[in-house]
């Protein structure tokens, strides 16, 4: 019996070790780098490929970050708490290869055309515009602060950074043939990143 009671609190005790190695590894990440981005056309949050013509309403960009975690013993800008990105977005450009939201081609578009949200969770097969109206959208303007600040799971105290976010069409009056869009993303260190869709019809 004591021998089986030693066993037991040599596995607790080695437990507890593996446990609090854990939860310091989590501690250890500085806060997320964007390393790069993609655009692909979407149809709500189903990303499309071959698909020549959308409709308005359910087109999407689907925006995605290539994200670097910061290990904080390594890097000396790191600090104890940190929520915001590595290095904040400075600004967000949109332009397209065609004239459309009252822009000629290869302009830069009124990003207030344009809403952004993100998505957490499983997409269904019933996913629509009734669930998919149900996520808020932000102005491209606020999003880059909520980004930069501190972009956090409510019920989750631990830094959340969702890096797949989809933009829609704030002003759905909208149509082109053979249209791409690109977004030229600029950080506060200097780094600049482009991405660009495929062409697409929206009617």
């Amino acid at each position: 019996m004591k021998n089986q009671q030693k066993h037991m609190k040599k596995y607790y005790f080695i437990g507890t070790i593996i446990l609090f190695q854990l939860l310091f590894a989590c501690k250890n990440y500085c806060t997320p780098d964007i390393t790069g981005l993609n655009l692909t056309n979407s149809i709500f949050l189903t990303a499309i490929d071959s698909l020549k013509s959308v409709d308005a309403d359910s087109y999407r960009i689907q925006l995605r970050f290539n994200i670097k975690q910061i290990n904080k013993k390594l890097d000396k800008d790191c600090f104890e708490g940190e929520k915001e990105l590595k290095s904040n977005i400075q600004e967000i450009r949109i332009v397209s290869n065609t004239n459309i939201f009252n822009t000629l081609a290869g302009e830069e578009i009124n990003l207030d055309y344009f809403r952004i949200y993100d998505y957490a969770g499983f997409i269904s097969d019933d996913y629509g515009e009734n669930i998919d109206a149900n996520y808020k959208r932000h102005r491209l303007s606020e999003w880059i602060e909520i980004i930069n600040k501190d972009h956090r799971d409510k019920y989750d105290s631990s830094y959340k950074f969702y890096n797949t976010f989809y933009i829609e069409f704030f002003d759905k009056n909208q149509s082109a043939n053979n249209v791409k869009f690109k977004l030229i993303l600029k950080l506060m260190n200097g780094n600049v990143f482009e991405a660009e869709t495929k062409p697409i019809d929206i009617k």
